[in-house]
């Protein structure tokens, strides 16, 4: 049954289960405990608020290239989160940054941060 409980288990099939206290966009970084948790994921759809929804925690995901962004596949790629669905990506490690994978080239898919996740 989708987001059903398993025992022992945080993660199933690279996606973990969470009903978030606001509304999530689609393709949204998504960490539930941000300021003390280091798990994250990503939606494929919006999420209303209280609405169980399915956070990805695997695969290729493409984002919005930041302001002043230089890419480089293969290049670590790290986020600062500000809140549960908010934060900057970045290509250094500082305070509070996450890393959650490596940028890569994506066929097919142009002016867009593509990032492989885990």
């Amino acid at each position: 049954m989708f987001g059903q409980a398993q025992n022992g288990r945080a993660q199933v099939g690279g996606r973990f289960y969470s009903k978030p206290a606001v509304d999530v966009p689609a393709n949204t970084i998504y960490m539930p405990a941000y300021a003390s948790s280091e798990l994250f994921g990503i939606n494929e759809i919006p999420i209303s608020a209280g609405q169980l929804g399915a956070f990805s925690t695997e695969g290729v995901f493409a984002f919005d290239v930041p302001e002043g962004w230089t890419s480089s596949a293969g290049q670590a790629v790290y986020y600062t989160p500000t809140s549960a669905t908010e934060g900057t990506l970045g290509t250094t490690s500082g305070s509070g940054a996450v890393k959650i994978g490596y940028e890569v080239e994506q066929p097919g898919v142009s002016g867009k941060l593509c990032v492989f996740i885990r």
